[in-house]
């Protein structure tokens, strides 16, 4: 065993959902990391927008109780839930049923997108927002995407700073950073305590420019160590003890079964720590 504080088992790490495509199902995900090893699992519990379709259990529905369930049954934390983006179709009611899904999945943290461009309107939902998560004990990571409405670490920073909120924080991505402009000397210089959850992928050095921010997001990303990110800065500039997920949803995987994609994250991640971390 080494005695790198960053060097992580499998274990230790958690899939993410998108790992297994945009719209794996929960208890998919569950099966799956337990089945690769993983502690930890990051779930979406409901369609991105209201109106959009999901016809799983939802923010709004059923079903959250045997999600928990089937978790504690197969020892996965849920690490995190994502639901509802902040939107221009989005009202408050929606981000609190992401707080209640939250609450009845035990989950500690909300992951939040955003796609609304009046960033006033976002401090404002995102103040309120907050309260509610903080008065259930849940915290909400936000995350900065460069094809979203917050493209920047600064713009996220900023936005947290107008609303107040005392439990918001941020999201760190290692594809949405690079393609955002920063790197490791820029998460390096952030207060450890903002940052609260990374989640990684590999992916070419640089975009292809036939391909769009959002395909590549969807559609681009790899394995640890199959590609140019500086993966390595980006896990010695975290703190110790960073919340780390996995999102590698490898298109030359998709037609395997969710256990098997979730074994191939896991083998290799396990040796990209074992080789920079070990």
């Amino acid at each position: 065993m080494s005695g790198n504080p960053r060097r992580r088992e499998v274990r230790g790490l958690t899939l993410g959902f998108l790992s297994l495509g945009a719209s794996a199902a929960p208890l998919d995900v569950l099966s799956a990391a337990a089945q690769a090893g993983f502690g930890a699992a990051g779930l979406r519990i409901s369609a991105r927008n209201p109106g959009d379709s999901w016809s799983r259990p939802n923010a709004e529905g059923d079903g959250l109780e045997q999600i928990r369930a089937r978790a504690e049954a197969l020892s996965i934390r849920i690490s995190s839930i994502s639901g509802y983006y902040v939107s221009d179709k989005t009202s408050l009611s929606h981000l609190l049923a992401n707080v209640e899904a939250a609450r009845r999945l035990g989950a500690p943290l909300i992951s939040q997108g955003c796609f609304e461009p009046k960033l006033g309107r976002v401090a404002g939902l995102l103040r309120d927002y907050a309260r509610a998560a903080a008065d259930v004990g849940v915290r909400i990571a936000l995350e900065f995407m460069p094809m979203s409405a917050l493209k920047t670490i600064d713009d996220t920073r900023r936005v947290i700073a107008e609303s107040d909120a005392r439990n918001v924080g941020l999201l760190i991505d290692s594809l949405h950073l690079a393609r955002s402009g920063a790197g490791a000397s820029d998460v390096r210089a952030l207060d450890p305590r903002s940052i609260y959850l990374t989640q990684l992928c590999d992916a070419p050095a640089v975009r292809a420019p036939t391909t769009t921010l959002f395909d590549e997001a969807m559609s681009g990303r790899l394995y640890l160590g199959d590609g140019g990110l500086d993966l390595k800065g980006l896990v010695a500039a975290l703190p110790p003890d960073a919340e780390i997920e996995l999102e590698t949803p490898v298109v030359g995987d998709a037609a395997l079964p969710g256990g098997e994609r979730a074994k191939r994250a896991a083998e290799k991640a396990a040796a990209f720590f074992a080789s920079h971390f070990g």
